[in-house]
């Protein structure tokens, strides 16, 4: 029931404690979070899939146990905005673990396949489209000096070249803009080519987990997805989301 005692604490002193200490840390060069981050490899990588917001990590309480547990931070701020509730920590370190038995166990069906599916993409793709967009720029360019050349020599107007010179101004930008963009979807590829091959040479020579690994959830993992307080996926820094069930 809403207001049925008076706050111990009211929301403005709260959120100006909350101003200070924020102030504090950043005058000793401490972030949102940093103080878990060594100790907790989960903290700040858990999102959200409702919302979008962060996890934060808190203790529950039971009558036998106590146990971790991690929170939407819009739920506990203001649980009308978003209905996610809280997951066990002991279930997300058991799901990597699964999955990471998974890709071990087939890694043949799974991570092989992707990796020929990135080698083939940017072999026949991208390079080639880089290609063809250098041959229409050097193509651009020498219409460019074609144009500046019979300007010198007198035999256009000064309006009609200078709209020539735009036109091609414009389309070599265009062009050129095309251009950066193969090539940043090209070097994206690689680096998923890159760690796609370090999960595979991992998963190719690793024995089964029989408990959760800290130093590779950090390597091989961006951030956790929740999509319930039975789902959970795991978005690998090879591009590839892979979800698991949480069993509590």
């Amino acid at each position: 029931m809403e207001n049925h005692h008076p706050a111990i604490v009211s929301r403005e002193t709260f959120e100006e404690v909350a101003a200070v200490i924020s102030q504090r840390g950043k005058e000793k060069g401490v972030t949102s979070g940093s103080k878990y981050q060594n100790r907790y490899p989960l903290s700040g990588r858990i999102v959200c899939s409702e919302c979008g917001s962060m996890f934060e990590r808190r203790i529950h309480y039971s009558t036998h146990q106590k146990y971790i547990a991690w929170c939407c931070s819009r739920h506990i701020e203001k649980k009308g905005e978003c209905s996610m509730k809280f997951i066990r920590n002991d279930a997300v370190e058991a799901a990597f673990t699964t999955m990471m038995n998974k890709l071990v166990y087939g890694h043949r069906k799974i991570l092989r396949p992707l990796l020929d599916s990135l080698r083939r993409v940017d072999d026949e793709g991208s390079c080639h489209r880089v290609s063809e967009l250098e041959d229409r720029i050097e193509a651009v360019m020498e219409r460019g000096q074609v144009l500046s050349g019979l300007m010198a020599k007198g035999y256009l107007e000064p309006a009609l070249f200078n709209k020539e010179i735009n036109e091609l101004a414009a389309e070599l930008e265009h062009l050129q803009g095309q251009k950066d963009i193969h090539i940043k979807m090209m070097n994206g590829n690689l680096s998923k080519i890159e760690e796609v091959t370090r999960l595979l040479k991992f998963a190719s020579k690793s024995e089964m987990l029989t408990a959760f690994d800290n130093g590779l959830f950090e390597e091989y993992v961006n951030r956790i997805i929740v999509y319930s307080r039975t789902e959970v996926g795991f978005e690998l820094k090879c591009g590839i989301t892979l979800k698991e069930r949480l069993v509590r």
